[in-house]
């Protein structure tokens, strides 16, 4: 049984009475099947027209809009994809539509119809509007590794993607995932897990613990990936308990970072050494003070965590403290992976992962309360042998998510609604 902090049931309990909450707020389901061999990333302006970059075994990269609310969906032209074979993450606000890759930005500046390659990013699996729409679809931020500064930080475009100017977030571990809830107050979350990671003493101008983890080639979106980009986790691995080690030098780094001055300067808010890495981050749409963070961490084949399992951290007061909302500790046959988390209304919050066993399965938690308490869904009917890695909600009503499924190989897109 997994356990959650701060009120919240056990899933045991929770999963009885999943029933009654479908009713009640709605569920998810499959809208589309095997879209994509790989597909990480979604974004909706409105409850049917969104965008989802990915990757078509044999034909390489591609970006796929629909309509109809994922029904169907057309495969945009992109003039040139260039080096971004590995495409991670996708925005979109009103007209404009940002693609982030393993080798830099894609954007659109007419609705999806044409994509072209963008100046001065960088590798980013995260990218988001900035502020409540993104200046009507001209400003958006990505987070992640910048070759041209050699710094993990942000880039931020303030004409639709076109141009990207960098801002080094003086981290001691790698960018992962951004929020931009102003013009100026933006967060980084950040983190690393034990795979082929160097080890260094220099900690000059990084705020946070002695140890700096400089994993090689590129951080990609969890660790069901591996640096070259291949699937890694299979269902049947087996996950073996382990004692403690005490080593807090064990690859896994965990930390949060804010600017609130467009970022020229940057304060770190939270860092931990040993126990997980962060994921996705978000903040409440009326209140940039109000976010919360994913995170997850493993004792499995690849490293020993020295407390494993998914949580959320949560802050009411601008990032001065968090506390963790929910947890669910790795057990002897499962283990919680949380990878995206969105705001659908300042109440409502999502959580994307998976339940990781011998046969994965799509995960979700839901809050109505900021994040105090969650619910924890694992759907029927949706892909098994999937893992939730992205999500989207145009509206409080309506989400999306991409399920990426590491046995056959294939990305669906799941629809939450009444």
């Amino acid at each position: 049984t997994f356990l959650a902090s701060s009120g919240v049931t056990t899933m045991r309990a929770v999963l009885a009475l999943l029933a009654l909450v479908a009713v009640a707020r709605g569920q998810w389901h499959m809208q589309y099947r095997q879209l994509a061999t790989i597909d990480l990333g979604i974004s909706f302006i409105d409850a049917n027209t969104g965008y989802t970059p990915g990757t078509l075994n044999g034909a390489g990269p591609a970006v796929f809009k629909t309509t109809d609310g994922a029904k169907t969906f057309e495969q945009c032209n992109v003039t040139n994809f260039g080096l971004d074979i590995m495409l991670l993450a996708v925005d979109a606000a009103a007209n404009s539509v940002v693609v982030s890759s393993e080798a830099g930005e894609l954007y659109s500046a007419d609705g999806g119809k044409t994509f072209h390659q963008s100046l001065g990013g960088g590798l980013s699996q995260s990218v988001r509007h900035i502020g409540p729409s993104g200046l009507g679809g001209h400003k958006f931020g990505c987070a992640g590794y910048y070759e041209l500064r050699k710094a993990d930080g942000v880039a931020v475009s303030v004409n639709s993607g076109r141009t990207f100017q960098l801002y080094d977030a003086k981290l001691f571990t790698s960018a992962r995932y951004g929020a931009f809830p102003t013009d100026t107050t933006w967060f980084v979350a950040a983190g690393e897990f034990p795979s082929n990671q160097t080890t260094s003493d220099d900690n000059t101008d990084d705020d946070g613990p002695v140890t700096r983890i400089r994993p090689r080639g590129a951080r990609i979106k969890s660790y069901v990936f591996t640096e070259d980009g291949q699937m890694y986790f299979t269902p049947g691995a087996k996950i073996v308990p382990k004692a403690k080690s005490g080593n807090s030098t064990n690859g896994y780094a965990a930390q949060l970072s804010k600017t609130t001055d467009g970022g020229q300067t940057w304060k770190t808010l939270f860092a931990e050494n040993g126990t997980f890495y962060f994921n996705g981050i978000d903040c409440n749409p009326s209140n940039p003070d109000h976010c919360c963070a994913a995170g997850e961490g493993f004792t499995d084949q690849d490293g020993q965590s020295d407390e494993p399992g998914g949580r959320v951290h949560c802050t009411t007061d601008g990032g001065n403290t968090w506390n963790r909302t929910f947890w669910a500790p790795q057990n002897a046959t499962n283990a919680v992976s949380l990878m995206e988390i969105r705001f659908s209304s300042s109440t409502d919050i999502w959580v994307a992962g998976g339940l990781l066993g011998n046969v994965n399965r799509p995960l979700f938690l839901h809050s109505t309360d900021g994040g105090v308490n969650w619910d924890v869904d694992v759907p029927e009917g949706l892909d098994p042998g999937a893992l939730a890695v992205s999500l989207s909600f145009p509206t409080d009503k309506v989400g999306y998510t991409v399920m990426l499924n590491t046995v056959t190989q294939a990305a669906s897109i799941g629809k939450y609604g009444l």
